[in-house]
């Protein structure tokens, strides 16, 4: 959906319209102090100890058992804070302690793949009821599974103005921390509308190009485009080089979801997955800038394509000295407007062009569905949002059409003519080669997900479960990996590669940003039918040193904040 008009007349309006309810909201939520003792916490060494648990920094290092001092928000200590000769008490006193005997502690986990900001973009002003919801302002899906910095603005998608988007985190006391990139796509279409042109003239590169430096010196952190959606499917490699180039003069990155995801051979006999990624790697190395390969998978129709073909040009790319990585979700289905399934000439940012939904163009979505369903079953699209139509939600398109008695194909067509197109899981993959594609030192750990206000539409399972599920099955149960590697993976390399300062570690100085897991008890619960779970074994949870989750439960303090490029 093409974002609200920007500026700073909208986000005065946005405040001033919402400041009494937030304040209503405020007060509706507060809770007493959870700290014993408080009244004296400046002159103690540390505001919180979380002592005796198995510390995994966020690096390739091997755990130790050690204490972590919090203060100011800030790591202050890890060690042996404790005092042997009395009895283990606190060498120095603290405000408050965790007993982290038998559990592990490590940083707080970062998904730099996210959609949170469509949430409050689409729907319009039912974003006001987040200052009411618990779980909508706590962002608790995340929470739930020990994340506390999500990054939004990816596949070209989201806010174009970050002043308006940060504002609203901070107005709304978002739970997590938020990073934001600037969306291409959206940025396209603001400019150049519904006739959105192809090769892109010089003076409208220009007006692409001091958009993006607008952002960035805003406080994004790189540049995403989504180039198998509409508008960013008609931008050319030259385009995305050139803005590329911008973001990475200003310190930012580029995150590409790229054109083709699928492993079959097109028309020219060469494979769309691989061609995609020998993009990503031309913008990489001409426009001197890393590059993040957004949920890297192969798709349908799988062709003859391998992992290994997949690893082998990314790992060249490295080789060669290129700043080039992948984030992964542990799940063997997608989600996203069902109009994905179309051939881009079919598609805009929200559904299908008006042109189509006349009686002739929908025989050609009909005519093009149905070669879909020759590799797609369409039992394998499951709807999991249909705004009027909840009662299609958790039926896939086979059950839809029993429902409507019509055909399969006559019941997508519908869907893909509405104002704006439904959402759907799509399963695209298969898990051997997601397994295959997990492990790698590369590769991020990233949920492609959004915040899921509780029992609200039938979301992805991904949106509860990717960080916990890739701990306990991935590494935990069929050692995959190491465990240190898959904590890696969604601690410090997201934060390394996104330039978060001080983040992803549990060293001193860095940021009070910490989780407390029970190993024996972390798993993800939700399913593709029953989705609206939230995941086990999070013990507790801090975000800038303020305890957010204390024995499994939210305890409504909300410490996320916006945070712009260092």
């Amino acid at each position: 959906m093409p974002p609200k008009k920007r500026g700073r007349i909208d986000r005065r309006e946005f405040l001033k319209k919402t400041a009494r309810t937030a304040a209503l909201a405020v007060a509706a939520s507060s809770t007493p102090s959870l700290l014993s003792g408080c009244s004296g916490a400046g002159n103690l060494k540390y505001d919180f100890l979380i002592k005796n648990g198995t510390v995994y920094d966020g690096t390739s290092a091997e755990p130790r058992t050690a204490d972590v001092g919090l203060k100011d928000g800030r790591i202050a200590a890890v060690g042996r804070l404790l005092d042997p000769a009395d009895g283990g008490q606190i060498k120095e006193p603290a405000a408050g302690t965790v007993d982290a005997s038998g559990l592990i502690v490590t940083p707080g986990l970062i998904d730099v793949h996210t959609h949170c900001d469509l949430t409050f973009q689409r729907l319009g002003l039912k974003r006001y009821l987040a200052y009411f919801m618990p779980s909508w302002k706590g962002n608790h899906n995340y929470l739930y599974q020990g994340v506390t910095t999500v990054v939004t603005g990816n596949c070209g998608y989201g806010y174009t103005d970050a002043d308006y988007w940060f504002d609203l985190v901070q107005s709304v006391g978002f739970g997590t921390n938020v990073y934001h990139l600037a969306p291409h796509g959206m940025i396209r279409e603001e400019l150049f509308g519904a006739s959105q042109p192809g090769e892109l003239s010089a003076s409208q590169l220009e007006a692409m190009k001091a958009r993006v430096a607008e952002e960035m010196d805003k406080g994004a952190i790189g540049l995403s485009a989504g180039l198998e959606y509409a508008p960013g499917l008609m931008a050319s490699t030259k385009e995305i080089i050139e803005l590329a180039k911008v973001a990475g003069k200003k310190g930012g990155l580029f995150a590409v979801h790229m054109r083709d995801e699928s492993g079959q051979a097109g028309v020219s006999g060469k494979i769309g997955l691989l061609e995609a990624i020998k993009e990503a790697i031309e913008v990489a190395r001409r426009a001197e800038l890393p590059v993040e390969i957004s949920h890297l998978k192969i798709a349908r129709p799988f062709g003859s394509t391998t992992p290994a073909q997949v690893l082998d040009l990314i790992e060249k790319a490295r080789l060669e000295g290129l700043d080039l990585t992948a984030d992964q979700y542990p799940y063997e289905a997608g989600s996203t407007m069902v109009t994905i399934l179309l051939p881009g000439e079919f598609t805009t940012s929200v559904g299908v062009k008006e042109e189509y939904k006349t009686a002739a163009g929908r025989v050609k979505i009909k005519a093009a569905i149905e070669q879909v369903f020759a590799f797609l079953a369409p039992e394998k699209t499951l709807i999991t949002m249909y705004p009027g139509h909840e009662e299609y939600e958790g039926k896939n398109l086979q059950e839809i059409a029993r429902m409507q008695g019509r055909s399969p194909a006559d019941a997508y067509v519908d869907m893909a003519c509405e104002p704006e197109a439904p959402v759907g899981v799509f399963f695209m993959m298969e898990m051997n080669t997601v397994k295959a594609l997990s492990g790698r030192e590369y590769i991020i750990t990233a949920s492609d997900g959004w915040t899921v206000p509780k029992d609200m539409t039938k979301p992805h399972p991904r949106v509860y479960g990717t960080f916990p599920r890739k701990l306990r099955r991935f590494a935990l149960d069929d050692k995959l990996m190491p465990l240190t590697a898959a904590i890696r993976s969604m601690t410090s390399l997201p934060a390394r590669k996104f330039k978060m300062k001080d983040r992803g570690r549990i060293e001193a100085g860095a940021v009070a940003d910490v989780a407390v897991f029970d190993l024996k008890t972390i798993q993800d619960r939700a399913t593709y039918q029953n989705p609206h779970q939230y995941a086990a074994g999070l013990a507790h949870l801090f975000v800038a040193g303020e305890q957010v989750v204390e024995n499994g439960r939210a305890t409504g303090r909300r410490a996320g904040r916006p945070l712009r490029r260092a």
